[in-house]
């Protein structure tokens, strides 16, 4: 059986609600392979300034004038750059979080990006023949939900596979 279980990496609350029922069934289930997936939207890599720029020398304004310096020029990442640096980080934490809560399942980790998360989740799923994803939701309603819209509503909506959903609340394992 395969359990896909997406992962949001910027949520930490929602990690811990669901994580103790993706154990549970992880165990309950035996030979039940988790996958782990974190998507990545690119419009969120954004490039750092590198704290270790190289300082330039003063230089003389004129032979008789007063000496000049200048800042440090500042190294910034490009694109792919602040790119490869989210997906290494996102994938060093994945690893961390499914080494110390899921050790027992050795479950595979996977980084995705899109700028549709619903989608890429649903695509991932088909890819790995998986059997339910399992998934955490902020339950919310009315107003929020409007606004905010719901990357796990449309997963349930376009899956080709059951969708449990894990909301606030259900941290028992």
């Amino acid at each position: 059986m395969n359990i896909l279980v997406p992962i949001p990496l910027e949520d930490p609350e929602m990690i811990a609600a669901m994580l103790p029922s993706v154990r549970r069934l992880g165990e309950l289930i035996p030979g039940a392979k988790i996958h782990l997936l974190t998507v990545l939207d690119p419009r969120e890599a954004r490039g750092v300034r590198s704290s270790t720029a190289v300082p330039t020398p003063p230089f003389p304004a004129s032979t008789t004038g007063p000496i000049i310096t200048a800042p440090s020029p500042a190294m910034v990442e490009s694109h792919g750059e602040a790119q490869e640096r989210a997906h290494a980080e996102a994938d060093e934490a994945l690893q961390a979080l499914a080494a110390a809560e899921l050790p027992a399942s050795s479950p595979v980790t996977q980084i995705a990006w899109s700028r549709h998360p619903a989608e890429r989740i649903v695509k991932a799923a088909r890819e790995l023949n998986a059997d339910v994803i399992v998934m955490a939701t902020h339950s919310r309603t009315g107003m929020a939900h409007l606004l905010d819209g719901s990357v796990a509503e449309a997963v349930v909506h376009e899956a080709p596979v059951p969708v449990l959903l894990i909301g606030p609340g259900c941290d028992r394992g």
